[in-house]
C-alpha cells in the first residue's frame, strides 16, 4: 500500500489541475472556434447583372475597362459572376430608364446612375448609407459625394470625373504666326488678350477663333460663369441660385468672348458633332471649350495619323483667383433594391472595390480623374495632363437632382438669350431664376 500512496497522490494532483483548468480551456478553445467560425462564415455567391453604356479607353475599347475591373474582383472574391449587359445603341436612355423601373426577376442588379448627363429614375434604386462605411465615403471628394446625394440619401457610387478646360490647336496657331502659351494658367484679361493676338493675325482666314458646344449633356462653359465667385447650387439655402451679381458678371465675360471673337454664325446652338468636327477633322478651330474626355481623343487620332500640335489649359480664373473645376460628367453606378441582403452586401463591396487606391489608377486609359481624394498621382507621368490637373481649383457641382433634365434645358435657353441679345446677362440671370423657382 506505501508503494502506491505516491501514485495515487500524483493523480490526484493531475485531477485537482484538470478540475481547476480545464472549464478554462474548454471556454477558450470553444471562442477560438467561434472566432474562426465567423472568419470563415461563407460570402453569398451567385450572379450580379450589370448594365452599362460604353466608356471608351484611349486605346479604343468601349467596354474593356468595366470588364477588366469585373475580372479583378472575381478573382477576388471565389463564386460571384458577375453578367455585363453591354448597351451600344441609340436608345440606351431608353433601355436602361425600363431597366430601373423593372419589378421582374429579370432586372439589373447595377446600372449607372447617370445616361446622358441626366439621372434614372431613383424609384427602385437603394440607397447605400448602410451598405457602404463612413471610411468609404470620406475617401470620397465631397462634391462628388454631393453630386449622388437625394434629400439626404447616397443613391450611386461615384467612380470617376472629367472637368473642363480649354483645347488650343497649336499647327492652327503656328500657321498664322503665333506661339501657343507658356504659362500652365492665365487671368481672364490674358486669355482676352490672347484671343485678340489671334483675331488681328488670322486676317480674313476662315477660322473659328472661339467655339464651344452648349447643350444638353454638357457644361464645358460654366466655369467662365462661375470664375467671379458665383456658386450654381447654394448649399445653405437648399436651391439653385443664378440671379447674383458673380453670376451676372459670368455671364458677361462669356458675352464679351463673343464680343472679341470669331465664333460661329450659330454659335451657342450647333449640334455636339458639328462644334467638334470643326475642331477634330477641319482643324478650323483655334480654341475649344471642351471636357477633359476630349484628350484622349486627340492623343487617338495622333496615333492615326490625323492629329495635331495642341496645348490644354484652364478656363481663365476670375476675381476669386483660382480656376473652377465643374463636374457635370461624373461617372456613377447605382445598386437597385433586392429582396437578398447578403446579395447586397456583395453587390456595395463591387462599388467600394471601385474607388480603391488599385481602381482608381485604372481611370488613366478612360482619360479620366479620380473620385477617391487620396489618390493624387495619376498623371504624374504625362506632362500633357499633369500641368493643368495639379492646379488647385474650386470644385463645384449640384445635387443629383430627379428633374435636372428640365432644369439643365432652362440653363441652355438662358445662356443662348444672353448670346443672341434677346437678354442682358442680369435679364438672362433674373429670368432663369424665375423659371427655376
Amino acid at each position: 500500500m506505501g508503494e502506491k500512496r505516491p501514485f495515487t497522490l500524483f493523480l490526484c494532483v493531475i485531477l485537482f489541475l484538470y478540475l481547476l483548468t480545464g472549464p478554462i480551456f474548454l471556454f477558450s478553445f470553444d471562442k477560438e472556434n467561434l472566432i474562426q467560425g465567423e472568419k470563415e462564415e461563407p460570402q453569398w455567391q451567385g450572379v450580379i447583372t450589370i448594365w452599362d453604356v460604353p466608356r471608351t479607353t484611349i486605346a479604343g475599347s468601349t467596354f474593356g475597362w468595366i470588364k477588366a475591373r469585373i475580372s479583378e474582383f472575381e478573382k477576388e472574391n471565389p463564386g460571384v459572376y458577375i453578367e455585363l449587359r453591354e448597351l451600344n445603341y441609340e436608345n440606351n436612355k431608353e433601355i436602361i430608364e425600363k431597366g430601373a423601373l423593372a419589378e421582374d426577376k429579370n432586372k439589373p442588379d447595377i446600372l449607372p446612375l447617370f445616361v446622358e448627363g441626366e439621372p434614372i429614375p431613383l424609384k427602385n434604386v437603394e440607397p447605400l448609407e448602410k451598405w457602404i462605411s463612413q471610411d468609404i465615403i470620406e475617401q470620397l471628394r465631397p462634391e462628388f459625394i454631393q453630386g449622388v446625394t437625394y434629400r439626404n440619401k447616397i443613391y450611386g457610387m461615384p467612380f470617376a470625373s472629367s472637368g473642363n478646360v480649354l483645347l488650343i490647336n497649336g499647327d492652327l496657331l503656328q500657321s498664322i504666326g503665333l506661339n501657343l502659351p507658356k504659362n500652365k494658367e492665365w487671368t481672364y484679361e490674358e486669355f482676352i488678350n490672347f484671343i485678340e493676338k489671334i483675331e488681328k493675325a488670322k486676317g480674313k482666314e476662315d477660322i473659328i477663333t472661339f467655339d464651344a458646344y452648349i447643350g444638353k449633356g454638357d457644361g464645358s462653359i460654366m466655369p467662365m460663369l462661375l470664375s467671379d465667385g458665383g456658386q450654381i447650387y447654394q448649399q445653405e439655402e437648399q436651391r439653385f441660385a443664378f440671379y447674383q451679381p458673380e453670376m451676372v458678371s459670368g455671364f458677361q465675360k462669356l458675352l464679351n468672348v463673343k464680343e472679341k471673337a470669331t465664333t460661329h454664325k450659330k454659335f451657342g446652338f450647333r449640334e455636339k458633332n458639328e462644334v467638334y468636327s470643326d475642331f477634330y477633322e477641319n482643324q478650323k478651330t483655334a480654341v475649344l471649350a471642351a471636357d477633359s474626355k476630349v484628350i484622349y481623343t486627340l492623343e487617338r487620332l495622333k496615333k492615326q495619323d490625323k492629329g495635331f500640335s495642341y496645348k490644354v489649359m484652364p478656363f481663365p480664373n476670375g476675381s476669386i483667383d483660382i480656376p473652377i473645376w465643374y463636374s457635370n460628367n461624373l461617372s456613377a453606378y447605382a445598386m437597385m433594391k433586392g429582396e437578398d441582403p447578403e446579395k447586397q452586401k456583395v453587390m456595395a463591396k463591387f462599388l467600394e472595390f471601385l474607388i480603391q487606391g488599385e481602381t482608381q489608377q485604372s481611370l488613366r486609359s478612360l482619360g479620366a480623374f479620380p473620385v477617391n481624394q487620396k489618390v493624387k498621382d495619376l498623371y504624374n507621368q504625362e506632362s500633357l495632363v499633369k500641368n493643368w490637373f495639379e492646379i488647385g481649383y474650386e470644385y463645384q457641382t449640384h445635387p443629383l437632382t430627379p428633374k435636372w433634365g428640365e432644369i439643365e434645358k432652362e440653363i441652355i435657353e438662358s445662356i443662348q438669350a444672353v448670346l443672341t441679345g434677346k437678354n442682358t446677362p442680369t435679364q438672362g440671370c433674373k429670368e432663369l431664376q424665375m423659371q427655376l423657382e
